[in-house]
């Protein structure tokens, strides 16, 4: 029953967090985006290269994101939207340093990547686009979450695991649908 609750809950935040979003703001700061890193690029590997590292990067962040979020779950206490804030941007620090630490390895995987799957630039700027949209909406829930700690304590009563496994669907789930209302390229 708690993790019913739980679920509805999140269910309610993130439809909150994706009603009013204005899919030509999101699909214009893509694009912005994207356009940046083509021009600051020497070639088109390098562009898919700042691409994939962008993704490995979301990839790292949302580890570091579930490990905070995890561990309010389990000690049953909001962190203050500062102290998040905080800890949030001391963990995308860390990440950055492992990034960079990774960059070499990393696009030596990639270029073997992009010959065996057989990657186009559409896919690669589709697959960063959806981990940028998911990256934003996680830090915009875990916002709402300790910005509304007495509603969001219902959280606290289900399964850590499960509700972050939850959390997650539906960040796929409308991160998905987002993106596949966007046009890129």
């Amino acid at each position: 029953m708690a993790q019913e609750v739980a679920n509805k809950f999140i269910e309610k935040v993130c439809n909150h967090l994706v009603r009013n979003m204005n899919i030509t703001k999101v699909e214009q700061h893509l694009k912005e985006t994207i356009a940046i890193q083509r021009e600051s690029a020497t070639s088109q590997t390098a562009f898919w290269d700042m691409l994939m590292i962008n993704m490995l990067y979301f990839t790292e962040n949302e580890q570091a994101w579930e490990r905070e979020f995890a561990k309010m779950l389990e000690q049953k206490e909001w962190l203050k939207a500062e102290k998040l804030e905080e800890e949030l941007l001391m963990q995308q620090m860390r990440v950055r340093q492992q990034v960079a630490e990774q960059m070499d390895d990393a696009t030596e995987l990639f270029h073997k990547q992009y010959e065996t799957e057989n990657l186009t630039e559409e896919d690669i700027i589709y697959d960063y686009a959806y981990s940028s949209a998911g990256h934003s909406m996680r830090m915009d829930l875990l916002t709402v979450l300790v910005s509304t700690p007495e509603q969001s304590k219902v959280l606290f009563d289900a399964d850590p695991q499960e509700t972050i496994r939850i959390v997650n669907g539906y960040i796929a789930y409308h991160t998905d649908g987002l993106i596949n209302k966007t046009r890129l390229i």
